[in-house]
């Protein structure tokens, strides 16, 4: 993994922190576990990868509702 020495803002970093423990992320459970939007987790994703992280990213359609959505992948538990 390449990483950069680049400031985070402290959500990138909390998301960074959860991404690294949990391994990946979808936006109901940025909602709920980091009280953090979609487009904001969007953004912090964005941040990260600006700074060199690799972050991953998986389409997917909710089984029901067949919204699309994007679940997000730490590149160290991919």
């Amino acid at each position: 993994m390449t990483q950069k020495t680049t400031y985070l803002t402290p959500r990138a970093r909390e998301v960074l922190d959860y991404l690294q423990a949990k391994g990946s992320a979808s936006p109901r459970e940025a909602l709920l576990d980091l009280d953090i939007n979609s487009g904001s987790l969007t953004r912090r994703i964005t941040e990260l990868r600006d700074a060199g992280y690799e972050i991953g990213a998986v389409a997917k359609r909710h089984p029901v509702s067949r919204r699309r959505y994007t679940v997000y992948t730490y590149a160290a538990h991919a």
